[in-house]
């Protein structure tokens, strides 16, 4: 479970944000990182209490170099069908701009069906919402900053939807303050958000807020603020400059993942 959501700030740079909720109370994130991608790694097993346990698949979260970014949250789970992280991850890889990732989902989701989600992802340009129900795509323009949970907003509900508890309240809330929010402190306060109590913005109502994101895209590159924990508890957030394009020094990925807040320092992309 988890609230994302776009917006355009006063400075005209733009953002994405996430609010990632997990089956477990700790989790260590593990990083793909090249001279093109950055992402968090995604997991089938979200809900799951034994980290022994956990299956990585795509990304959570994701950015790549022409200044695309991308998330996405669970509406189902199936395990006949493709995971919706990998759908994140095919944005990043085959898109460009929001036109092209979103042309490059529902491409994928036409070849093998794909467990129900919500992307948001958002360019200089555009942003848009992509609910996905198996081969089902609703691409949905986003005129304005908007914030998605864990129902489908277009396709409407379902009672398969694995999220009928906190799912609404949490979208509500995130929708209310992200049209208000002109500046990344705005967004963080959001992240930290109790508007109706244990099933905030910030969760902790069966399942918890464990890590949060925010990704700004701005004139000098892009910036991750990432967050291990929950975010009203006060922990540290740390602000990373992505490095994009700089293969020649692997130093700046080192220090990447080195600042980053997880336990878990190895380069997924030098992994495999």
């Amino acid at each position: 479970m988890c609230t994302t959501g776009v917006l355009r700030l006063a400075d005209g740079s733009y953002a994405l944000f996430k609010n990632k909720d997990f089956g477990r109370q700790h989790l260590d994130d593990r990083i793909w990182l090249d001279d093109g991608l950055f992402g968090v790694l995604g997991m089938t097993t979200w809900a799951g209490d034994d980290p022994l346990l956990d299956e990585y698949s795509g990304f959570s979260i994701a950015a790549n170099a022409h200044g695309l970014l991308c998330c996405d949250s669970n509406v189902v789970t199936l395990d006949d069908h493709v995971n919706y992280d990998v759908m994140t991850e095919v944005a990043v890889r085959e898109g460009v701009d929001v036109v092209s990732a979103a042309a490059a989902v529902r491409a994928a989701c036409a070849a093998a069906p794909v467990s129900w989600g919500n992307l948001v992802m958002i360019d200089a340009d555009s942003a848009v919402s992509v609910e996905i129900r198996g081969s089902e795509v609703e691409v949905v323009p986003l005129e304005r900053a908007a914030a998605r949970s864990n129902h489908h907003v277009v396709l409407g509900d379902h009672a398969l939807q694995e999220d009928h508890a906190t799912t609404y309240l949490r979208r509500a809330a995130a929708q209310r303050r992200v049209e208000d929010a002109t500046t990344l402190a705005d967004v963080f306060e959001l992240q930290a958000a109790h508007d109706d109590g244990g099933t905030g913005i910030c969760n902790h109502a069966g399942l918890t807020t464990v890590y949060s994101y925010v990704l700004h895209r701005h004139a000098a590159g892009t910036t991750l603020h990432v967050l291990q924990g929950r975010p009203c508890s006060g922990a540290e957030r740390v602000a990373l400059d992505i490095p994009f394009g700089r293969r020649p020094d692997p130093d700046s990925v080192a220090r990447f993942l080195a600042a980053y807040p997880t336990a878990t320092k190895q380069n997924a992309a030098v992994a495999v």
